[in-house]
């Protein structure tokens, strides 16, 4: 199925306005970290997590399509495939955190350790060696799942039970587990340990929800805005649509669920080493993005997502997404921020500096720039593909009248 010249050139526009953002920004960047260093690393390691979250959620989402199958998932898989192809680009951006770890994380400080009898025990895992070794593993491990989702995604063999596909489930089913362990140990490793002497046994988990919603809705955000050329204007249909509709509501109850949870468990248990996260993140002006988060990541995407009409709109099903996107932003920054030194005078409230700005538009433009090359390279979709077929042939189920 070929894509149609006003696609190609649209992805081309595309490419070349976010390199030229990631270009100005990146010279901005740059004298932020010359002259406020100590507001460039909060703000960078933030930027990074998050256009890292989607890389990590679009093959998260790729891989669940992988094991279930269905026409569902046809309509965002080439979207899925295109975001995950930017994880080599993380990994090189990842290097000024890694050089930068000793002004980040406190237990890299032996003066520290050694008043905390806590992180003395935990040193054989937290300590800057260990840590720098790990990130190496974990995206290498996650560049080699994607080149296996790559190297079994559906192409133009007509027979949609074939070894390919087979081959596909298996490398889907071993790569989500090998994914949920790996970015469990990357939030302990690079966010949770800004405060090594918290711990939450569900951390990981609120990561991985996180990057589920955040992956599924930056693919309904592209659909929606590509929806209006070839091949999508011939796949994306009110019913897949609505597919990937109440899929986005069961993610966002996920991610509720785990980050109510971990907040109950901490409540009852009523430890100091425990409750001191929430405490940090609900005051001087915190509380106020925490209500935020209850109501615009939660409360307004669910009842608005209950709705079957509004998720069989692109636009309406595409605005809701959007909002999550922003909201995904606001909870790492919740989380992110407050976990920097607050005795130091890096913090003072939920002040917005205007270098998250600057290295969210960075990272995001050379992220964008990479993600449209490869979607304009994925772009053709397998023709013979029979969940493809079913897609296109789908429309909305009237209801039966007596």
């Amino acid at each position: 199925m070929t894509p149609s010249p006003e696609l190609v050139a649209t992805l081309r526009r595309v490419r070349s306005r976010g390199l030229a953002v990631a270009v100005g920004g990146g010279f901005v960047c740059a004298l932020g970290y010359l002259s406020r260093r100590e507001q460039f690393y909060p703000a960078y390691l933030t930027a990074f997590l998050y256009w890292l979250s989607l890389s990590l959620g679009c093959m998260g989402m790729a891989m669940i399509h992988g094991m279930t199958g269905g026409a569902w998932g046809r309509m965002i898989r080439r979207v899925l495939e295109a975001g995950y192809e930017t994880l080599p680009l993380m990994a090189l951006l990842f290097l000024p955190i890694w050089f930068g770890a000793p002004l980040i994380y406190e237990w890299t400080d032996s003066v520290f350790v050694g008043l905390h009898p806590v992180l003395v025990r935990k040193s054989g895992y937290l300590n800057l060696e260990a840590w720098h070794w790990r990130a190496i593993a974990y995206f290498a491990i996650w560049i080699v799942i994607t080149w296996s989702l790559n190297r079994y995604s559906p192409n133009e063999e007509r027979d949609g039970d074939s070894l390919r596909a087979r081959a596909l489930q298996k490398v889907s089913g071993i790569g989500f587990m090998v994914y949920g362990f790996t970015s469990t140990l990357a939030g302990v490793d690079w966010v949770m340990s800004l405060e090594p002497l918290w711990y939450s046994t569900m951390y990981g988990l609120v990561q991985i929800a996180g990057q589920g919603v955040s992956g599924l809705s930056f693919a309904i955000v592209v659909v929606a805005a590509l929806r209006q050329f070839k091949p999508w204007s011939q796949i994306v249909t009110p019913v897949r649509l609505n597919d990937s509709g109440s899929l986005l509501l069961a993610a966002v109850m996920f991610w509720t669920y785990c980050s109510f949870f971990q907040y109950l468990v901490i409540w009852c248990g009523n430890l100091p080493e425990e409750n001191t996260w929430y405490v940090h993140r609900s005051r001087h002006g915190w509380q106020y993005l925490a209500i935020s988060l209850i109501v615009l990541h939660f409360s307004v995407p669910f009842f608005l997502l209950l709705s079957r009409p509004l998720k069989q709109d692109p636009r309406n099903l595409g605005r809701i997404a959007a909002l999550l996107l922003v909201m995904h932003f606001v909870d790492l920054y919740w989380m992110v921020i407050p976990g920097f030194p607050r005795e130091s005078s890096r913090f003072k409230g939920s002040s917005f500096h205007w270098l998250n700005l600057v290295a969210f538009v960075t990272i995001g433009g050379l992220w964008l720039t990479v993600f449209a090359w490869r979607l304009s390279v994925r772009i053709a979709f397998p023709i013979y593909d029979p969940e493809l077929k079913e897609g296109m042939d789908e429309r909305p189920r009237q209801p039966v009248t007596a």
